[in-house]
């Protein structure tokens, strides 16, 4: 007898807890996007970026792991909730890329 669990699996739940420690970081990196950060150029220019790929490489694994556990029958509100949370993070990650190259690198 096939078992399916009804919500989504502790691994989706623990890829969407991910990138909102990494954007944190992003602004606490950046002194919040101060324009003279005291740390050293290469935590407030190449660490954001980093942590914006690393965000974005778990939110779109994330946001497939969610399709693929969607069930075909039932709830699929968490699912869908889930999947959209995940485009939200790859938005914000690609919006604080691009602050961070344009603030610390033009």
């Amino acid at each position: 007898m096939a078992f399916e669990e009804e919500g989504p699996s502790k691994v989706l739940l623990l890829m969407t807890a991910i990138p909102p420690i990494f954007l944190v970081a992003i602004f606490r990196l950046t002194d919040n996007f101060s324009t003279s950060p005291t740390l050293p150029p290469l935590y407030y220019k190449i660490m954001p970026l980093a942590l914006t790929f690393f965000a974005i490489v778990v939110s779109i694994m994330g946001f497939l792991t969610a399709r693929d556990e969607e069930p075909e029958w039932g709830s699929r509100l968490p699912f869908k909730v889930i999947e959209a949370v995940h485009l939200a993070y790859i938005a914000v990650s690609l919006l604080l890329a691009s602050l961070v190259v344009t603030l610390y690198f033009l």
